[in-house]
C-alpha cells in the first residue's frame, strides 16, 4: 500500500499547497481545517483520510520543507561538483540557505506557531520534526566531511545536535 503523503499524491499535494495559501493569507491560527476543506473541494473524510488534526497538517508540511531543502541542498552540491572547486561547493550552497532566511515563510510560520502551542500531540509532533531534521543535518555534515570542507574527526551527530538545540530550538 502506498503512503498516502507521499509526494506523487494530488489529493495530498493540493491539501499542503492550499494549507500554505490559506496561512500566508489568514496566519496559522486563523486558518481552519474548514477553510481547507472548502478550499481544497476535498470532503472532511478526505482531509482526515491524511491527518488527525490542523497541527498534525502543518507538522507535515514543515517536514515536507526540510525535504525540498535537502533536495535542494544536495541538488546544488551535485551541480557545483561540476562548476565550482571543493570549497566552492558548500559556499553555494550556503548562499542558497542564506538567501531562503525570511521570517514570513510559511516554515517559519508554522514552526513559530506550534512552539506557542502547550499540547502533548503537539510537542510529539514538534519531536518528530526536530528528530527528522537533526538526522538531516547528520547527512550535510557527513557529506561535507566527505567533500572536505569538514574535518573528519567532527562527530557529526554530536555536531547536529549541538546546532539544531543550540540554534534552531530554543
Amino acid at each position: 500500500m502506498s503512503n498516502p503523503t507521499s509526494h506523487d499524491n494530488p489529493s495530498f499535494q493540493n491539501i499542503l499547497i492550499t494549507t500554505e495559501e490559506l496561512i500566508l493569507e489568514k496566519g496559522c491560527r486563523n486558518t481552519t481545517l474548514k477553510d481547507i476543506i472548502e478550499r481544497t473541494g476535498l470532503s472532511k473524510g478526505a482531509i482526515y483520510h491524511y491527518v488527525a488534526s490542523k497541527d498534525e497538517l502543518y507538522g507535515l508540511i514543515l517536514k515536507t520543507k526540510i525535504e525540498q531543502m535537502n533536495e535542494k541542498f544536495n541538488q546544488l552540491i551535485n551541480q557545483s561538483m561540476v562548476t565550482a572547486p571543493d570549497a566552492g561547493r558548500f559556499g553555494m550552497a550556503t548562499q542558497y540557505f542564506h538567501s531562503r532566511q525570511n521570517p514570513n515563510d510559511v516554515g517559519n510560520l508554522i514552526f513559530v506557531y506550534l512552539l506557542s502551542q502547550d499540547d502533548e500531540k503537539v510537542k510529539s509532533i514538534l519531536k518528530s520534526v526536530y528528530q527528522y531534521s537533526k538526522a538531516t543535518g547528520v547527512q550535510w555534515i557527513e557529506l561535507g566531511q566527505q567533500n572536505g570542507v569538514i574535518p573528519p574527526n567532527i562527530d557529526a551527530e554530536k555536531m547536529a545536535t549541538l546546532l539544531y538545540d543550540f540554534f534552531l530550538w530554543p
